[in-house]
């Protein structure tokens, strides 16, 4: 009987646990979109140990503050700081290569940084329509296109007269970046479609 009551004790305390904490589901939605969209990126593993969770606190400040972004120029802004954050705060892992050396830790790039958010804004704006319905189809056409390598060596390969000096991701700083942006940009208004929407589209073609 004691066993009982004890037992009936044990329910009770969990049952007011329950009823006191009371959970807040459109917060855990959102941090779990945040979350899958950091891993939608498959760069995390590039980072020190660490950088996720701080890159996913500077993220969804920058959803948060969506709903205050009603032109281009401000949204420019805002990807510009958490780029420059990025570069400043954020640093690569060691890298084993083939030949058995050691790549050492160094600071990130802008365009690490860029291609983060590019990538992660796009699933939290254009695929969940973060954070909210009207917010998201206001920012969608402001959306930068995401660029990764296959995409960078496809757009040196058609503006060969364009100066883009950059290789790979890592050498893509702020002024690189904003050249590929015009042409990403160029690309869309040719296909008629949004750059978040040619980023869609050209991974697929080019990542299969």
């Amino acid at each position: 009987m004691l066993r009982g009551f004890r037992e009936a004790q044990s329910l009770i305390r969990r049952s007011s646990y329950k009823l006191t904490h009371h959970p807040d589901p459109e917060s855990a939605k959102k941090k779990n979109i945040i979350d899958m969209a950091i891993g939608f990126t498959a760069m995390m593993r590039n980072f020190s140990e660490g950088s996720k969770a701080k890159i996913e606190e500077t993220l969804e400040d920058f959803v948060g503050n969506l709903v205050n972004i009603n032109t281009r120029d401000e949204y420019e802004a805002c990807h510009r700081k958490f780029c420059v954050w990025f570069a400043d705060e954020i640093v690569t892992a060691e890298k084993k290569l083939k030949n058995g050396a050691v790549q050492p830790s160094q600071a990130a790039s802008y365009g690490h940084g860029a291609k983060v958010l590019d990538i992660a804004i796009k699933v939290c704006v254009y695929y969940c329509s973060q954070p909210n319905v009207k917010t998201a189809r206001r920012i969608e056409p402001l959306l930068n296109g995401a660029i990764d390598t296959p995409i960078l060596k496809e757009l040196k390969s058609i503006y060969t007269t364009t100066p883009i000096p950059a290789k790979t991701i890592q050498e893509v700083d702020e002024e690189t970046y904003r050249v590929l942006q015009s042409l990403v940009l160029r690309e869309s208004l040719s296909l008629n479609v949004h750059p978040v929407q040619y980023d869609d589209i050209k991974w697929r073609q080019l990542n299969r």
